[in-house]
């Protein structure tokens, strides 16, 4: 069985710690997670699996565990199913620079969802330009190409595309 679990809350040193113990004590495993600072906030996102009686007890320790270390937590249970065939897809990387534009990320998710082209991650911040101190923007995504797409023609729209909302961005195969 598996479960999602969000986790939420001002950023302390030991937060990490606390909550790899918890999934430690209620026996269960940590399949993947994004454990980030934003801002000065601390969010994570963690993809557990154990047994149906230790999931119990870890929703268990969540809720006592976050009370105690004044947390919002929202947890989900994913549901069975059997393994989906897999996909008949391309990974590829996204990654952009640009000065601050508040519509960039729409831009983007637009641009790819338009085309059928599912998201897969998306990681972005921002930063003062050196010597000018202006807000720089990055952004880097994995996106899933169908194979049957046409990458030249899908790259040359990306571009053209890029350009007209000025943004700098590449796109390329994941390397492993």
């Amino acid at each position: 069985m598996q479960i999602v679990v969000t986790v939420m809350g001002e950023d302390r040193p030991d937060l990490i710690v606390e909550l790899t113990r918890i999934v430690k004590d209620a026996k269960c495993n940590i399949l993947e997670s994004r454990i980030t600072e934003l801002g000065r906030e601390f969010a994570a996102h963690l993809l557990i699996e154990g047994n149906w009686n230790h999931i119990v007890r870890l929703e268990s320790l969540l809720e006592a565990s976050a009370q105690r270390l004044t947390l919002k937590l929202a947890t989900m249970r994913c549901r069975d199913e059997e393994e989906p065939p897999p996909e008949d897809v391309i990974p590829y990387s996204v990654d952009v620079f640009a000065a601050e534009q508040p519509d960039t990320i729409h831009d983007l998710a637009e641009f790819f969802t338009a085309r059928n082209i599912k998201i897969l991650d998306l990681n972005t911040s921002r930063y003062p330009a050196p010597y000018g101190g202006a807000q720089v923007f990055i952004a880097h995504m994995i996106v899933k190409i169908p194979s049957g797409m046409k990458i030249v023609s899908l790259r040359d729209e990306f571009l053209e595309f890029c350009d007209q909302i000025n943004i700098d961005a590449i796109l390329e195969p994941v390397k492993r």
